[in-house]
């Protein structure tokens, strides 16, 4: 069994206070967003980028109209780094 890799969605952008919506996923109520503001649970994301490592997002016609993968956020630079 391998692990899933888990996506760090700390940014409040991936949190819409307007209300939920059906994930993508599972159809499931969720006020969760992706980086495109997709509605999607965090977990549900993770596990379609387990399941289609390679495989674009969204597809027609042999064009790809999204991106590629969920993605976690950036990296942030630490209080060590002097980042306040």
């Amino acid at each position: 069994m391998t692990a899933v890799a888990l996506l760090n969605w700390r940014s409040s952008d991936h949190f819409d206070h307007g209300g939920d919506c059906p994930c993508t996923q599972c159809g499931q109520p969720t006020p969760m967003r992706s980086h495109t503001s997709e509605p999607v649970h965090k977990v549900c994301a993770e596990d379609w980028n387990d399941r289609n490592p390679n495989a674009p997002r969204h597809q027609h016609d042999g064009h790809d109209l999204g991106t590629t993968r969920f993605h976690s956020d950036p990296p942030s630079k630490s209080r060590k780094d002097g980042a306040r």
